[in-house]
């Protein structure tokens, strides 16, 4: 019995926390994902990534004012990894970079800054109109992976901030 109860008291005291506990406190960090505005971008293939960031930021539609500014720059390459006896690609290679930055609205202060890299293959032996579905389909993939390694990204770095500002004191960026 007792091993039990210090057992219970050792898991009660891990040291985690939840990370959406408590979304009307402005230092949760579910309200500091809600308050980061993304730079916009004009093609269809950066719009798909601003949304798929937004969904993942503030799945719980909280309502917060913009506090903070991600600046996404995304590059894309299509090569091919296997060539076919006829000299033809039978499978191209995706690959989508993207270097994004994440300010502070106010003092223009940069808190976090990364590079994600994520690819996929997809056959392009089929006819031209299901390569160029395959080619969309395997894009949105690949941009749903890349804006969750960013906002993972970003949330680790609002708690090494958070932790940096209660450790020592100096100039928070948050």
């Amino acid at each position: 019995m007792f091993r039990l109860i210090v057992l219970l008291l050792l898991l009660s005291a891990c040291g985690f926390e939840v990370l959406y506990k408590d979304h009307q406190n402005s230092e949760s960090i579910a309200y500091q994902l809600a308050s980061i505005r993304i730079q916009k971008k004009r093609n269809k293939f950066d719009w798909q990534l601003q949304n798929n960031l937004y969904e993942l930021f503030n799945p719980d539609k909280i309502s917060s004012p913009e506090k903070y500014l991600l600046i996404v720059d995304t590059d894309q390459s299509i090569s091919s990894t296997y060539i076919t006896s006829t000299g033809a690609s039978g499978r191209n290679k995706i690959t989508i970079t993207a270097n994004y930055v994440l300010k502070n609205l106010n003092t223009n202060q940069q808190i976090a800054s990364g590079n994600v890299v994520a690819s996929d293959n997809y056959d392009v032996s089929a006819n031209r109109f299901a390569t160029f579905v395959s080619e969309d389909y395997f894009k949105s993939n690949v941009l749903k992976i890349i804006a969750n390694d960013i906002r993972n990204s970003v949330v680790n770095d609002f708690f090494y901030n958070k932790k940096m500002c209660q450790d020592q004191n100096f100039n928070c960026p948050l």
